[in-house]
């Protein structure tokens, strides 16, 4: 008697989207202290004189412009980092609690959709013909080119 083993799940994995999306868009990231200064954008927290924490999203460490690159709430820093790809850095040091607290990984699973397109069509990424089905159709990319399509 034969049983059929049920494969993994035909889900991907957020580790694996995060994966694909930081390689597409050419992305490092480290948490790594020994990073700080080695990089396009450094984002970590910082104590005010009265002991407030400020979170700092910069491309100088030596020369923080308060009025561009603090913010005061932990919920705008991943929109920061998301703006900071957009502007072409390309190499990040991410302090590790801010990686965890301020959702850099929800973020990067929303520059995954934002990108499945042309992350499918990367070749250099090595993606299995499995996962490309999979994300036509989950993101119904498939039916979007059939509804395209006009009859003359």
């Amino acid at each position: 008697m034969s049983y059929k083993i049920p494969l993994e799940s035909k889900e991907m994995s957020e580790e694996r989207m995060i994966e694909l999306v930081k390689n597409h868009l050419e992305i490092s990231i480290s948490t790594d202290i020994s990073d700080f200064e080695n990089n396009d954008c450094t984002i970590y927290n910082e104590s005010t004189a009265d002991g407030y924490d400020v979170f700092v999203v910069t491309n100088d460490t030596r020369h923080v412009s308060i009025c561009e690159d603090v913010y005061y709430y932990d919920h705008d820093i991943a929109d920061a980092f998301s703006e900071q790809i957009r502007y072409g850095d390309r190499t990040f040091y991410i302090d590790d609690g801010i990686y965890e607290d301020c959702y850099i990984e929800d973020k990067l699973i929303e520059l995954f959709a934002e990108n499945v397109e042309d992350i499918i069509e990367d070749e250099e990424l090595g993606i299995t013909l499995e996962e490309i089905n999979y994300l036509k159709e989950e993101y119904e990319l498939e039916n979007e080119e059939a509804d395209s399509t006009e009859v003359v």
